[in-house]
């Protein structure tokens, strides 16, 4: 086995919370752990017009160039709001060498109009996780027994999510979990899931109008609160030209830095791609990964 897979997997299962996303341009589809993102598309910090409904497909791959490299593939749909209220549906699946994650979610969000350029978006989300671990491909130097390795190759548990999303004007505030079950309380074999805690994420973020040749600011700040381990932060920001071209990066506090780059057509077509690499002593490594984004709004 790859030392660098090694050294991933065994973060990943002492990690003692939830599968985390880890997405380089979360801001464009927040609704992964916060469901009240759903149909909040539209507002002014969006500019985007009046919200429509959204298909969206996204692919993350940790370490480029590494055999079994962590990889996420994440495709979403979100409804038109029908009378303030928008669905959505949703499909993540995590794979970190022998062990699949997989979550099936419907998302449903309520917008209420506040006065004042006040609007809050409360969602929900529900559905069911799973987990698949093909033990036969671990690579063991021993057949003794490990406590550390679970003799449970699947199972699955329900989730439920919470959040909400205030947006001012060009400005936004979020908070929510994708879910505060712990898959323990619901699985014959605890140990299969070694204590998945929730996790929650805020983000605050916003649109500045730089009144230079059509440009515009979008800076965001997010914080990931882990229970049990270290939190998690993130600041980036991207320039966005005439609503066609956005450009940015950021970095995240586990040592990474990202680039983006993102076109967005008239035809409703948005087509984005980033990577990242390490930037600190905090890095694992310094290998880079990518992000490629599509989504059809119609």
């Amino acid at each position: 086995m790859n030392r660098l897979t090694i050294l991933f997997f065994l973060s990943f299962i002492s990690a003692n919370a939830q599968v985390q996303e880890n997405f380089l341009m979360e801001r464009f589809f927040m609704n992964a752990f916060n469901p009240a993102y759903v149909g909040s598309e539209g507002d002014d910090v969006d500019h985007v017009g009046p919200a429509k409904r959204s298909l969206a497909v996204i692919t993350r791959t940790t370490w480029a160039g590494v055999s079994e490299a962590p990889r996420i593939n994440y495709i979403y749909y979100s409804g038109s709001p029908k009378k303030n209220l928008t669905l959505g549906l949703s499909v993540i699946s995590n794979k970190v060498y022998i062990d699949t994650r997989t979550q099936y979610a419907l998302d449903a969000s309520y917008k209420l109009k506040l006065g004042q350029g006040y609007s809050l978006f409360l969602g929900a989300k529900v559905g069911m996780a799973s987990k698949n671990s093909n033990i036969d491909e671990l690579q063991r130097l021993t057949q003794e027994v490990n406590p550390a390795i679970t003799p449970t190759a699947q199972g699955s548990y329900p989730i439920f999510g919470v959040g909400f999303l205030l947006k001012y004007e060009k400005l936004f505030f979020s908070f929510g979990t994708p879910s505060f079950l712990n898959p323990e309380k619901f699985l014959s074999d605890p140990s299969f899931v070694r204590n998945e805690n929730p996790i929650f994420y805020s983000v605050l973020g916003g649109n500045v109008d730089l009144g230079i040749q059509s440009l515009s600011f979008n800076p965001y700040y997010s914080i990931k609160i882990i229970p049990n381990a270290t939190n998690q932060t993130s600041v980036g920001g991207n320039l966005d030209y005439k609503n066609f071209f956005e450009f940015g990066g950021g970095y995240k506090s586990i040592g990474y830095a990202y680039l983006m780059g993102m076109v967005k057509l008239k035809m409703g077509i948005d087509i984005g791609y980033a990577t990242d690499f390490g930037a600190g002593n905090t890095a694992s490594n310094n290998r880079s990964g990518f992000e490629i984004f599509a989504k059809y709004r119609f």
